[in-house]
């Protein structure tokens, strides 16, 4: 398991990491105690001359910074929008497939942060866009705020499997939406969207429509609604659908934006049709520090490999992918499958 191996932060103005100066840096050989320079992924500049030239420290972390809040709009009683007016150099980095921030309300401690994705950053203006589900005490907290709040970012590691996502040129996605996660996906269409075909599945969920349709349409994507899951998982619905989709189009890569569970019965399903998709994941993981320092984020796999999933890249079929459906992997022109 984690054969294919990233960190969203390498060769950034944040790397080296505080990971680094303990020999836990998740690419550089030498930073990890090794005698040789063995990189698991060359990010186009050398770390471990960085940690040197930086007297073998870490580049600073991300601070907090006090922003002001431009407007507040609810789209329904428990979700709103914030536009909040942020440093430039931040909103530049923000444009991209993965971003989030931490969030809290000024003067509140450290454990009232909270990582949000961000749907919109306009880098010019120095404006990002969030969406916000108030859920319990930190989304409440975040809720109160109405001048300014506190900031802490670029984070870029919302979305896993980026590197399928940014290679597909002049091809075909579909996105599978389901909840609130589908706010990640709202900035990989808007970015992808230029270049590529894009077909989005939206459940409504408990209500008439998911807030998130018009997003989506405004974007460019072609919409189409359904209720993916029922009391046994996946709908008898939700699979005729993908499965049309997919004999009708040759989609490059599927990006599923919901839980954790409801990425695992997606890629399983898609991949008995057509083994050659490559999947992208929203990331649910649980994220505090954002600097793989606290292990709140800590996946596990195999012979006790480990990743930080808060900085690390991983391919989604490594982790969801059931082991007994390896080998059912099935035409999608056979008009005989009844998967």
């Amino acid at each position: 398991m984690f054969r294919y191996v990233e960190c969203i932060d390498a060769g950034s103005e944040y790397c080296p990491c505080y990971l680094a100066e303990h020999g836990e840096c998740i690419i550089c050989s030498q930073l990890k105690g090794k005698e040789f320079c063995d990189c698991l992924n060359w990010s186009g500049t050398c770390i471990y001359q960085e940690y040197l030239w930086n007297n073998e420290k870490g580049k600073k972390p991300r601070q907090f910074v006090k922003c002001r809040i431009l407007s507040k709009q609810y789209i329904r009683e428990d979700v709103f929008i914030l536009k909040i007016k942020v440093p430039k150099s931040m909103a530049r980095i923000l444009d991209n497939i993965g971003a989030y921030v931490f969030l809290r309300k000024n003067n509140d401690d450290v454990v009232f942060s909270t990582p949000i994705s961000v749907a919109e950053s306009d880098s010019l203006a120095g404006v990002i866009k969030v969406m916000i589900k108030v859920n319990g005490i930190k989304t409440k907290a975040i809720d109160e705020c109405s001048d300014f709040i506190s900031v802490k970012g670029p984070y870029l590691n919302g979305i896993q499997g980026q590197r399928f996502i940014r290679d597909v040129n002049n091809g075909k996605m579909l996105f599978l939406i389901r909840g609130t996660a589908g706010i990640s996906a709202l900035m990989a269409a808007k970015k992808c969207i230029k270049d590529n075909e894009i077909d989005v599945l939206i459940d409504k969920g408990r209500h008439e429509k998911n807030f998130l349709e018009d997003y989506f349409s405004e974007v460019g994507c072609a919409v189409n609604r359904l209720s993916f899951l029922d009391e046994k998982g996946l709908s008898d619905e939700g699979k005729y659908k993908i499965k049309e989709y997919i004999k009708n189009k040759q989609y490059d890569v599927a990006l599923s934006a919901g839980n954790d569970g409801f990425h695992s019965q997606i890629i399983n399903y898609i991949n008995k049709i057509d083994g050659g998709i490559k999947f992208a994941t929203v990331n649910n993981s649980i994220i505090c520090c954002g600097e793989g320092i606290c292990g709140s984020c800590t996946l596990s796999g195999i012979s006790n490999s480990s990743i930080k999933s808060c900085k690390q890249q991983y391919n989604p079929m490594e982790l969801f992918l059931k082991a007994d459906d390896s080998d059912k992997i099935c035409c999608k022109k056979d008009e005989e499958c009844k998967l």
